[in-house]
């Protein structure tokens, strides 16, 4: 391989122009780390924690409106420095965490001394950047993800509005950062807080609830500017529920399939939600509360009016409805049940 020596002797040179250097530097060099590459081509032993080491040899392009992660240099009332690895320009925060140094310090002495950072501009060769922003950005990017995979989140109930209820949530990323406490407006439309039917809103004020999250909007309150606001569901996390319970209440009923097991019906409570009389179907829909199941129990129109929302029933399951042409249940190859194609058709116990 073509070293340092070579290219310092003129008449040993190899390459006609740089052009050419450069092409047999990367051919030949390219799959080395920098240290690696260092050491070869300056004939250096170096140390095994230097050609390990992931700062020296993971060099960072830095580009306007991006989130890195860097040393923090110095920590002050009037700024924080960054340091990142392959860039010589300064790296400046100017935002004011005078009133929790401590929490941030404490904070870099469990993180590696490093802190995030969000690059918002650059004026005179110098970058100023945003932690606040940088940390909101990580917070946000988690709850894409639960968005994607339908995780859930905790959110406090805080009043009811037109259409819904205002609520909020921890950004627990910016309140570890700084011992804090920072919150995003959450809110729950009104027919999203339970399966079917809500009659008493006002219950939930004040409630810790577990709710989906569905998208990011803008909200704003009367005479305040517009804030990212985060739309979410309590009624999809109670279907996630129901879906299991369904899952385990069929592998159950399934055993009966079996002629050498003895197997008795579960028995459930129902909860009237409506009727339905048409010319296919006729019947009540009930809701298993404690299972966050909805089902129909077929009944003859004639008898429809003995049945009224709110109304207790006690049924069993007489068999399970699945859509045409589809498995009872989907799971994915991470063994999560994503998907439930079975509806449970019930029977009145007398």
């Amino acid at each position: 391989m073509v070293t340092a020596q070579m290219l310092e002797d003129s008449f040993s040179n190899p390459f006609k122009n740089d052009r050419e250097r450069l092409k047999y530097m990367k051919q030949n060099y390219g799959h080395l780390s920098i240290t690696e590459a260092f050491g070869a081509f300056y004939g250096k032993d170096l140390p095994k924690e230097l050609k390990k080491n992931k700062k020296i040899n993971n060099p960072v392009n830095i580009t306007l409106g991006e989130v890195y992660k860097g040393n923090v240099l110095s920590l002050n009332k009037t700024d924080i420095r960054f340091e990142v690895p392959g860039c010589k320009d300064e790296i400046i925060c100017k935002e004011d965490f005078s009133d929790c140094q401590d929490a941030i310090r404490n904070y870099l002495l469990n993180h590696n001394n490093e802190l995030l950072f969000y690059t918002r501009e650059k004026k005179d060769g110098k970058w100023y950047v945003s932690i606040y922003e940088a940390y909101y950005k990580a917070w946000q990017k988690i709850i894409e993800k639960a968005m994607e995979q339908k995780n859930s989140i905790m959110v406090h109930i805080d009043s009811l509005v037109k259409g819904g209820y205002m609520c909020h949530t921890n950004i627990w990323t910016i309140s570890e950062l700084t011992g804090k406490l920072y919150t995003s407006a959450v809110f729950i439309p009104g027919s999203n807080i339970v399966l079917n039917i809500e009659n008493d809103f006002t219950k939930w004020l004040d409630q810790d609830v577990e709710v989906i999250p569905q998208k990011f909007t803008k909200f704003r309150s009367f005479g305040k500017p517009a804030e990212n606001s985060l739309m979410a569901s309590r009624k999809m996390v109670l279907k996630i529920h129901g879906m299991k319970n369904m899952y385990d209440i069929y592998q159950k009923a399934k055993l009966a399939d079996n002629p050498y097991i003895k197997y008795t019906p579960e028995i459930f409570v129902g909860k009237v939600t409506g009727i339905i009389n048409s010319n296919k179907k006729t019947g009540v829909f009930l809701e298993i509360e404690d299972k966050y199941i909805t089902g129909l129990m077929p009944v003859d129109s004639s008898r429809l009016l003995n049945y009224k929302p709110g109304d207790y029933v006690t049924v069993v399951i007489k068999e399970f409805e699945c859509i045409e042409g589809q498995e009872p249940f989907v799971i994915d190859r991470n063994n999560i049940l994503r998907k439930c194609n079975v509806r449970p058709v019930f029977e009145q116990v007398l």
